[in-house]
């Protein structure tokens, strides 16, 4: 199926028009030429093994596509608007001001922060010297078929007088805008650490240090047989490379706007929710991170006891009489409750909530399901549900197969699909701020500050109070608002944030984003062996069993680590698909492994190599993926602030 060029008729009938996704979401990389489009549908075909990664071995960057719906009277979708049917000029204005903004130390909408008090990040430098912490070469614009080139490159900003370009707009054959981000430029001109253990909250904040993440809004000028057509904005993030782009996180940035949405009157919840739509994927998508965590992969994989891809499993769950209820309930309970006043790690989802790394411990410290998805839950236990579920239901991998009054909410969706929410610790591409509904002017649309109005200068500390204010920080954002919350750099929330940090209670549970920075992974030669048919197939079991720390090339220190992986963010593995085995109930049909740069392996695992009889019995610590007990109690001093 493929776009049709509007008629003169559909074209007198727009009298507006708006750019989708909402929010776009481009990603760093470090290919010098090459990249890669995000997902236009939430089911797109998988990412197969090695097409992240150019022949060098550098990861490609993602490019943040935008499209132009236009809109009748009766505010039906008239059709997409490209260069076949209108005259179209976009015009986006990204900038970095992480060094410039506020310290990250915790979410500050908690009640944990009620005291908090936010220093500014280089508190020292002041006057121009503040100005110059701000990468921002100003906006730039672009219009026709496949354009490219140095005029429409984000090239020009500096940070401290160094050069440091943020990226470039291009066209599509059709006209449509493509957003790249940078190449995962970072560092210090003044040769400052990435981490000073003697300099307090100085985690995420590295002191005289730049990246090249970045975000801003999009613009476009549309004019139809000469008449100019209202088009509504949108927003685009540049944010870290996405390690395993087709694992989905139990709580998707999606989810986290959604509720935010409901919450606040915004949308209105199903009257009777769906099995497939609403209560699967909470499901599923623990299954899903088999992949990236193995204390997942032990209880929701592949022949786990929970395996919720498991036709079976779902046959007897999809049923809304009173065959299962029992079930329903067993599994019910299991979940943490929305109010979560407990502190318990084993309730599903074993994942960290935004208290993590507080200086006491909180019941908050694991993730809950918000009270809209645990009402969906409560709706499932009764019954209360369409059991709309089939075996050989097939989701539309491409744009062009959803009916074309569903492709701009579509195209909202899947850009925040592969996004992850909390922990907002601070988080992976976006923050905490995204929870509050005065970021919005609409469902995913970032409210802008005006270009002719200054940006507020919110003083030299930020306290809740001020935080929260009525036009305070989460009101009117300037280009770069969204991102300035983020860890500076973004490597050093990728290396510390992780699983394994009481080993003693589990060596790989709980954890972070695994679907955004992965825990433990199949590895390459795991795979060839668990679908090698000339191996016995109790052997094939234990390879793809097996599981190694995705994390295992850097190594050393936080310092070391942190560094390591701004020098080459290609020195960790990719998890893309590869085919598996058809028809075993413990080898699934399709795998998610690791590729690295260059086809080179990592270093070699920690975990023995069972193909070769090796004996070598590991402790908790080394399952965990740590090299010493020593350097994990390094790293989670660190993350969260203790005296061990």
């Amino acid at each position: 199926m493929h776009r049709k060029t509007l008629t003169r008729q559909q074209l007198k009938t727009i009298v507006r028009a708006s750019i989708h996704p909402g929010i776009g979401i481009a990603r760093l990389g470090n290919s010098p030429g090459e990249y890669v489009i995000s997902p236009d549908t939430i089911t797109p075909q998988w990412v197969s093994a090695g097409s992240r990664h150019d022949a060098s071995g550098a990861i490609k960057r993602q490019a943040a596509r935008f499209r132009i719906y236009g809109y009748n009277l009766e505010n039906e979708v008239v059709g997409e608007l490209t260069l076949d049917d209108a005259e179209i000029e976009w015009r986006a204005h990204v900038v970095n001001r992480k060094a410039q903004w506020f310290e990250f130390e915790k979410a500050m909408d908690i009640e944990d922060a009620a005291h908090t008090q936010l220093r500014l990040r280089n508190a020292d430098r002041v006057g121009a010297e503040r100005d110059a912490l701000v990468i921002d070469a100003g906006a730039r614009t672009v219009s026709g078929r496949a354009v490219s080139g140095p005029a429409h490159e984000f090239a020009g900003g500096t940070f401290l007088g160094m050069p440091v370009a943020l990226g470039e707009l291009r066209t599509d054959e059709s006209g449509r805008l493509l957003v790249l981000g940078g190449h995962g430029q970072g560092g210090s001109p003044t040769g400052m650490p990435i981490f000073d253990p003697d300099v307090s909250n100085h985690f995420a904040n590295a002191t005289g240090w730049f990246d090249d993440t970045s975000d801003g809004p999009v613009w476009a000028a549309v004019k139809i047989n000469g008449v100019v057509i209202p088009v509504e904005s949108a927003w685009v993030v540049v944010a870290q490379p996405d390690f395993s782009p087709n694992t989905v996180g139990w709580r998707t940035l999606y989810d986290l706007l959604t509720d935010t949405y409901l919450a606040s009157g915004w949308l209105t919840p199903p009257e009777r929710p769906s099995f497939s739509r609403d209560v699967l994927p909470i499901f599923q998508r623990l299954s899903g991170l088999q992949w990236v965590n193995k204390g997942f992969a032990t209880l929701f994989g592949q022949g786990a006891p929970f395996d919720f891809n498991n036709p079976l499993l779902l046959a007897k769950l999809s049923r809304a009489d009173e065959t299962f209820s029992h079930l329903r309930q067993a599994v019910f309970n299991a979940f943490r409750g929305a109010s979560n006043a407990v502190h318990e790690p084993r309730t599903w989802p074993w994942l960290y909530g935004d208290t993590f790394g507080a200086e006491q411990e909180s019941a908050h410290d694991h993730l809950a399901p918000s009270p809209y998805r645990s009402q969906l839950l409560k709706r499932w236990v009764k019954g209360e549900f369409h059991a709309d579920w089939t075996p050989d239901h097939k989701p539309p991998a491409h744009l062009d197969d959803v009916n074309l009054a569903d492709q701009p909410a579509m195209l909202d969706q899947a850009a925040l699909h592969f996004c992850l929410a909390d922990a907002f610790h601070p988080g992976i591409e976006l923050s905490w701020p995204m929870r509050h509904i005065s970021l919005y002017r609409a469902p995913f649309r970032i409210k802008g500050l005006p270009e002719d109005q200054p940006l507020p200068d919110f003083g030299p500390v930020l306290d809740q109070t001020l935080a929260l204010a009525v036009d305070g920080p989460l009101y009117a954002q300037p280009p770069g608002g969204l991102s300035r919350w983020m860890a500076l750099p973004w490597q050093v929330d990728a290396v510390g944030c992780r699983s394994g940090y009481d080993a003693d209670y589990d060596p790989y549970l709980p954890t972070f984003w695994p679907a955004g920075v992965p825990d433990q992974v199949l590895s390459e030669a795991d795979y060839h062996a668990s679908t090698d048919m000339t191996l016995p197939r109790e052997q094939r079991v234990v390879a793809f069993n097996r599981r190694v720390y995705w994390g295992r090339k850097l190594r050393g220190s936080f310092i070391d680590q942190a560094t390591q992986l701004v020098g080459d963010m290609a020195r960790v593995g990719v998890i893309e698909a590869r085919p598996g085995v058809e028809n075993d109930p413990d080898l699934p049909a399709i795998m998610m492994v690791e590729s690295v740069s260059g086809g080179q392996s990592p270093v070699a695992p920690l975990a023995p190599d069972l193909r070769r009889g090796a004996k070598l019995s590991l402790s908790d610590i080394e399952r965990a993926g740590w090299e010493s007990q020593e350097q994990c109690d390094e790293f989670r001093r660190i993350v969260r602030r203790e005296n061990i």
